[in-house]
């Protein structure tokens, strides 16, 4: 039912982008938004540089958009109701931003001149996602022709580094011609030293200890039957006389895991973003998520605890040489894990070599490039 349904919506989809095509470009910048950081990143560079054009931004209606919001921009939610709006404004524009899958993408032909730029929500990957993403193998063709159509409307793609490069490449079906190699606009976050070491000291001023941020990779499999993989008391015996733990999950795991408050354990709310979390903490735990490559910006101790590694990569699938590319070797049991923050057993000098490798163009001005960019192809 669920196939049909969606069929049905493209059909929709493609009557509406046909006769749109019909109306003229303008002189606008289209964003198709599910994350914050980089959107706020761009917008705030945007006013700064003074390059302004009429901008609609359709978001997650989830999204918190104060920091993302400014006065020459039009905030509109993403909804079914707002569904011809959308497509309208994005055959209509001469800039198109998006950061995510967006299946409407599929049917768009792109007026000549118009640029569809994908700004990707995540600086890098240790798990397979979009073409390489192990399930796509049992989706039906014409899922699989639409994917391949989404990925073709993106004109250009911007990346961090040649790591992220050739995973782009494998994941979207693209070629070097569409990387656009200005590194990634959320990570300007993290040059922004005055900014980093305020949220830094309200931590400290908070917990009154040392944090210890775990933050794991969403589960497919997680929704039906949420668990923790970490042994929250083998560490608090280990740990809690030095150590806060910080626990950023997915919000719906969070609801449903009954892990109590107390001196040691804090969920961290889901209204905090994950660049303040980030920022904010000492170490970071974590397993096949991108945070690591943010995170080493701030030259901080980052640990890998990956009890289900084999059973991940053989369901979803971790990318290729993935023990290569992390810093360090990954913990498979949590006494193990407690037992090396204790050593303060963490690769300084890997996590330096993965901070150069992953983060090669974000250097601090990625949001720049990318505005100036954006301010050729109006």
């Amino acid at each position: 039912m669920k196939r049909i349904l969606a069929s049905v919506y493209m059909c929709f989809v493609k009557v509406i982008a046909f006769l749109c095509r019909m109306f003229k470009r303008q002189n606008k910048v289209v964003m198709l938004i599910t994350f914050s950081d980089s959107p706020e990143q761009i917008s705030k560079k945007m006013v700064e540089l003074k390059v302004t054009p009429e901008t609609i931004v359709f978001y997650d209606p989830r999204l918190d958009t104060t920091k993302i919001a400014q006065n020459f921009m039009r905030m509109i939610p993403m909804k079914t109701k707002t569904l011809v709006s959308r497509v309208y404004h994005m055959s209509t524009a001469k800039v198109v931003l998006v950061d995510n899958y967006f299946p409407e993408l599929a049917v768009m032909k792109w007026a000549e001149g118009t640029i569809c730029v994908q700004i990707w929500h995540a600086s890098g990957a240790l798990k397979k996602f979009a073409w390489e993403d192990k399930s796509v193998a049992g989706r039906t063709a014409a899922e699989q022709t639409r994917f391949k159509r989404v990925y073709a409307a993106f004109t250009h793609v911007v990346v961090g580094s040649d790591v992220m490069a050739d995973i782009f490449k494998r994941s979207f079906l693209l070629d070097d011609s569409k990387l656009l190699k200005i590194g990634v606009p959320s990570t300007d976050y993290f040059f922004q030293k005055e900014e980093v070491m305020r949220v830094h000291k309200r931590y400290r001023a908070k917990y009154h200890k040392k944090t210890i941020l775990y933050a794991p990779t969403y589960r497919d499999n997680e929704l039906g039957a949420a668990k923790l993989l970490i042994d929250v008391e083998m560490m608090r015996e280990k740990l809690a006389s030095e150590y806060v733990l910080l626990l950023k999950l997915h919000p719906a795991i969070a609801s449903q895991l009954d892990v109590p408050e107390d001196d040691f354990v804090r969920i961290v709310p889901k209204e905090e973003s994950m660049k303040e979390v980030l920022a904010g903490s000492d170490i970071l735990v974590t397993d096949y998520s991108s945070t690591p490559v943010d995170f080493a910006l701030l030259d901080r101790p980052v640990y890998f605890y990956t009890p289900d590694l084999e059973t991940y990569d053989s369901e979803r699938g971790l990318v290729t040489g993935y023990l290569d590319l992390i810093p360090g070797t990954p913990y498979q049991t949590t006494e193990a894990l407690s037992d090396a923050i204790l050593a303060e057993a963490a690769h300084a000098e890997q996590i330096e070599a993965f901070k150069k490798s992953w983060n090669k163009y974000s250097t601090g001005n990625a949001s720049e490039k990318l505005v100036s960019f954006i301010k050729k192809n109006l």
